[in-house]
């Protein structure tokens, strides 16, 4: 496996710990609140994996 592969496999496990956290934390929210929080962590997303797409400059 390349550096390169762990450090995504590293980046994508810390982000799913840091989202089951955010998720469980907006479950215990009233309602209009919960909606917005889940705006939240959708454009979040949407911002990661869009973001995965452009190729990545090496300096080698």
């Amino acid at each position: 496996m390349k550096t390169d592969d762990v450090n995504q496999d590293s980046t994508a496990d810390g982000l799913a710990d840091e989202l089951v956290g955010q998720l469980a934390a907006i479950d215990d929210q009233p309602l209009e609140e919960r909606a917005a929080a889940y705006v939240q962590v959708h454009d979040r997303l949407r911002d990661h994996l869009e973001g995965g797409d452009v190729p990545r400059s090496t300096n080698s």
